[in-house]
């Protein structure tokens, strides 16, 4: 074989037309103790691609023997197919002899046996040519690769398997070769760093990110590890990582001794021990504050092992007040320093301790080194530190308390008595005072009552002197007029004696109109006899032509039931000292006067729309209102003012009616 062809010499020419003939008779002797002491499975085909000789190893590795498959096309002696895609291969024979070139090794490729075992083949092929350099055959060869894939493919899982595990490893792990360049990084060192593949592989380690890492010393100790194989632990770096902010981190780097093909390589691990550092650093300052907490504070503490109910830590506070050095209470119990009778009253409090975590004894009593007995109040609770569990009792003097406590009973023992006695003098006062208060009632009654009787009797006066006034001195006042009268009509006219009589006749006119209009307001007889509504019309017409004021009057309806007398004369004296008032001080333009009654109360409205006033201090000094509020107290009623800086003033009486109070009219 040579320039990737064989030419055959077996003595003679190799004709085409004689090709069947030559299937008869194997190559040369010497070509064929060549061929069959190759390593390599061999076989060789005509032009045609039919097997004229086969090796042993070809035999082996096909099932085939050389007798059966001479003259045989290749496809049926040699079936190989793709081990991925299971399609048959191209015959490797017909592609030599219709190209004429030598077809290189392949890879991939499934020898199916006669028996049908399959075989992982490498193959390759090559045209034979004879002394003319015509091709009158080809040559096959292969070998069995199944045990070289098996060793590959176990590397390459092996691989993966190790790629698989670096991957999955939490902290940020990277690989670097021995000019200390990155070849690959985890997936928790592209996240923890915040950086891409392709802007950290094949990079200079210590250019990454802000150099943090181009630190003089990781240096040193990076490129001692594949020289010396050696390798470094613990290795601390602080400082400002780009997009991460200030962190504390820890490497650790080992030697990956090199293997087949590949170098030796650098496994760098890097921890970020940040939370971590800080934690320890919260927990040696929870320490220490626990310690200044522990020393410093004003209650003994101890601090008991609950498996041996030993003492193992004591504070200043305690052992000031027990008198024994720290070295003196620690590995006793607790009843052996005086806090508990003895060691099966000690046992007990453990046993609910242990069950409650929890116990509480308000009044304990204690007895110190010198002997002396005070009272103690004693907590004591169980709980983890770590993995380890830990009793500690708080032991506060209370002996002041208990003094105190004792002062303060005996104290409110005498504060009780004293009540007792403040007690039976208050209820002598109030009885007193009740009885006082009755008499005060009393007389406001007999005074209310005098008062009522003083307005009757001074409402009866005035009736009788307006009888008077319009019954007698009205007859003659009209007897007076009309002899006037005669004189006049008697006087010649002109005359001086008859305008004297005319003017005469006015004057006793005006008399006349006076007397009636005083009647009037000493007691209208229409109150009387008509009743309230009727009363107030009246005078609310003849005040209002007198004054020169317009009075709006409305009233409830036709006075179907008469208010009791002195009800009737309260609020027609109320209106009446209202409208007076108006007329006085308002300078009004409008009055409007309402009476309105309902089943419980009657209530009467003035309101007008002159000048106002400070109704909160003006109203209990003006005589008028006072007379009114007195009025209308006397019939059990109430008055109310109602005025200020804007105009317009409303006077409100209401009076509560009775049932019995009804009457009808007479």
């Amino acid at each position: 074989m040579a320039a990737g062809s064989t030419v055959m010499h077996d003595g003679g020419k190799h004709d085409p037309m004689s090709l069947d003939q030559e299937l008869l008779h194997p190559p040369g002797e010497w070509i064929q103790a060549a061929l069959a002491g190759i390593g390599a499975a061999t076989i060789v085909t005509d032009a045609l691609g039919r097997v004229r000789f086969m090796n042993s190893v070809a035999e082996f590795m096909t099932g085939w023997s050389q007798g059966e498959t001479r003259g045989q096309p290749l496809a049926v002696v040699f079936k190989i197919e793709n081990e991925a895609t299971r399609l048959s291969v191209t015959d490797p024979v017909a592609d030599v002899l219709v190209a004429g070139t030598a077809i290189a090794l392949s890879d991939h490729t499934v020898l199916i046996a006669r028996n049908g075992t399959e075989l992982r083949i490498d193959h390759g092929a090559a045209p034979v040519r004879d002394a003319a350099g015509a091709v009158v055959g080809a040559v096959v060869i292969f070998c069995d690769v199944s045990e070289r894939q098996r060793a590959v493919q176990g590397v390459e899982d092996a691989r993966a398997f190790a790629e698989g595990i670096v991957q999955t490893v939490r902290e940020p792990l990277v690989v670097l070769d021995a000019e200390l360049r990155v070849r690959i990084a985890n997936r928790s060192f592209y996240q923890t760093f915040r950086v891409t593949p392709s802007e950290t592989e094949g990079e200079f380690f210590f250019e990454l990110g802000n150099r943090q890492w181009d630190i003089p010393r990781l240096r040193e100790l990076l490129e001692e590890i594949l020289p010396r194989d050696s390798h470094f632990d613990d290795f601390a770096v602080e400082c400002e990582f780009e997009g991460l902010g200030f962190r504390s981190m820890v490497l650790n780097a080992r030697c990956l001794p090199a293997g087949g093909r590949r170098p030796a390589l650098i496994l760098l691990a890097i921890e970020d021990a940040t939370e971590r550092r800080r934690a320890a650093e919260a927990l040696a300052l929870s320490e220490t504050r626990y310690r200044r907490l522990f020393e410093t504070a004003q209650d003994g503490i101890l601090l008991v092992a609950p498996d041996t109910r030993l003492i193992f830590d004591a504070n200043p506070f305690l052992t000031e007040l027990l008198g024994y050095t720290r070295t003196e209470l620690v590995g006793k119990e607790l009843w052996e320093i005086g806090l508990f009778r003895d060691i099966e009253s000690n046992k007990t409090a453990f046993r609910t301790l242990q069950e409650k975590g929890y116990i509480r004894y308000d009044d304990l009593p204690l007895r110190m080194r010198d002997d002396r007995g005070i009272d103690v109040e004693f907590v004591s609770n169980v709980y983890d530190v770590g993995a380890t569990r830990v009793i500690q009792c708080n032991i506060r003097d209370v002996t002041d308390r208990k003094k105190a406590e004792h002062a303060l009973r005996a104290a409110h023992a005498g504060l009780e008595l004293r009540i007792l006695e403040r007690t039976a003098e208050l209820a002598d006062l109030n009885a007193t005072l009740k009885e006082e208060i009755a008499r005060r009632e009393g007389a406001e009654l007999e005074q209310r009552a005098l008062q009522q009787q003083l307005t009757t009797v001074q409402e009866d006066e005035r009736r009788r002197i307006a009888r008077e006034l319009h019954d007698q001195m009205g007859q003659h006042l009209t007897a007076l007029g009309l002899g006037l009268k005669i004189v006049k009509n008697a006087t010649p006219d002109p005359s001086p004696e008859r305008d004297r009589l005319r003017r005469l006749l006015s004057i006793t006119d005006t008399i006349g109109r006076e007397v009636h209009h005083l009647a009037l307001e000493l007691r209208p007889t229409t109150l009387d006899d008509f009743g309230l509504q009727a009363a107030l019309a009246n005078y609310a017409e003849g005040w209002s032509e007198r004054s020169g004021i317009e009075v709006d009057f409305h009233g409830s309806g036709p006075d179907e039931e008469r208010l009791p007398p002195p009800v009737e004369t309260a609020l027609y004296r109320v209106i009446q000292e209202a409208l007076t008032n108006i007329l006085k001080h308002a300078a009004a333009r409008r009055v409007s006067v309402v009476l309105q009654r309902s089943s419980g109360q009657i209530s009467a409205v003035i309101e007008d729309d002159g000048r106002g006033f400070d109704a909160d201090s003006v109203a209990e000094h003006r005589l008028g209102i006072l007379g009114m509020r007195e009025r209308v107290a006397l019939v059990g009623g109430t008055l109310t003012v109602e005025s200020g800086s804007r105009p317009g003033t409303t006077v409100i009486a209401r009076i509560p009616l009775q049932p019995s109070d009804r009457r009808r009219p007479q």
